[in-house]
């Protein structure tokens, strides 16, 4: 079987779908090796991630072109998939995200992810451009696709809701992390200062992980730092949040009541120093409106770090009934505080057994076996 994946994921720094992408393409690799698999990139990968352990089925195509890139990847996407799906003879067309091109051979299956419905439920969150790709594609995607794969339980009663019509009417629901990466490990007493200094982390402190869109809530989790800070000197350290200037958290920073010193904006951290400030932080938090997911929640407990998370959407399937989770209803300020203090003082601990569901190896071999 041949198939032709949506590699425009990988020519952006490594996020939440690209990690899915990556994990999810080199679990089908070593599974079926009889499987060949090419990876469209419209320019050369991302400086975050790296070609060395694809297996030898996989292939990157990069599908470089100096006209392209003066135009949005979805005008490349719209261009060039019909004709390599041609060209490689695909049977298969897997796609990330609910974005199925036009004229694509009508024999292919296509495959779409659905990670959320964010654009439906919270568009005033997004960027214009992502919200007309969105109403040009969404909706028709999930109608058109021939197999859809949702990373939550959540979210697969989300598309139920909103696309009662479709013609996929039995939905695949699996997601998981890098679990070779996101692991218990040991610290000694020098990696454990490097790592703080490296990210000027002068005090115990507490992790967000997560990008800058306002559905992440977290203006309302730095409106929480001067209580604690002032209580029992925590700090917040912020993973991917590096343009901070440039977005409504300024206001919240930059406010003369606001001690500066509680919170540590560290921009994009490798995975290999994000496991070790997950094994450092007394905890990780997330107020999120909403997740189609909760992958930085799922990695913080593999890692074997307490989490302190809003109770909501798919974020309580990964925390709800776990050992070392702790969920939140409402944004009640005190509630929170106390909370956070109360977590990061006892720092539970975590069973990764209870998460043994979260397998890639399990969740490939589930898809492949039912689907294709």
């Amino acid at each position: 079987m041949t198939v032709l994946i949506d590699g425009r994921a990988f020519t952006a720094p490594t996020a939440g779908i690209s990690n899915f992408l990556k994990d999810s393409v080199m679990a089908w690799g070593k599974m079926h090796p009889s499987d060949t698999l090419f990876i469209a990139l419209p320019r050369p990968l991302h400086k975050t991630f790296s070609r060395s352990g694809l297996p030898d089925n996989v292939f990157l195509s990069e599908q470089s072109n100096a006209l392209f890139h003066r135009f949005p990847n979805l005008v490349w996407l719209f261009m060039m998939m019909p004709l390599l799906a041609r060209r490689y003879k695909a049977d298969v067309y897997y796609s990330p995200l609910p974005c199925l091109p036009f004229l694509l051979p009508r024999r292919m299956k296509k495959i779409i992810v659905v990670h959320d419905v964010v654009n439906i439920e919270f568009q005033k969150t997004m960027q214009w451009k992502n919200v007309l790709a969105n109403k040009l594609l969404f909706g028709r995607s999930i109608k058109k696709a021939d197999i859809i794969w949702t990373n939550s339980f959540y979210t697969q009663d989300k598309v139920r809701q909103y696309f009662p019509k479709r013609q996929c009417q039995d939905i695949f629901t699996g997601a998981s992390i890098n679990r070779t990466v996101y692991k218990p490990i040991t610290l000694t007493d020098d990696q454990r200062l490097q790592i703080l200094q490296k990210y000027h982390i002068e005090k115990d402190f507490v992790l967000f992980v997560g990008s800058l869109e306002p559905r992440k809530n977290l203006t309302f989790l730095l409106s929480l730092m001067p209580e604690l800070y002032r209580r029992k000197q925590l700090q917040l350290v912020v993973v991917g949040g590096s343009g901070w200037k440039n977005s409504s958290i300024r206001s919240v920073v930059e406010d003369k009541d606001f001690p500066r010193e509680s919170t540590v904006f560290c921009g994009f951290v490798p995975n290999e120093d994000l496991v070790k400030l997950y094994h450092l932080a007394r905890c990780f938090v997330s107020a999120s409106l909403n997740e189609g997911f909760g992958m930085p929640q799922l990695e913080a407990l593999l890692c074997g770090c307490p989490i302190v998370t809003a109770h909501n959407s798919a974020m309580i399937e990964v925390a709800e009934g776990k050992d070392g989770a702790t969920t939140v209803a409402g944004y009640d300020p005190d509630i929170w505080i106390d909370t956070i203090i109360r977590v990061a003082d006892e720092r539970p601990k975590v069973d990764t057994a209870q998460l043994a569901d979260y397998d890639w190896n399990v969740i490939l071999k589930n898809f492949l076996e039912s689907r294709l």
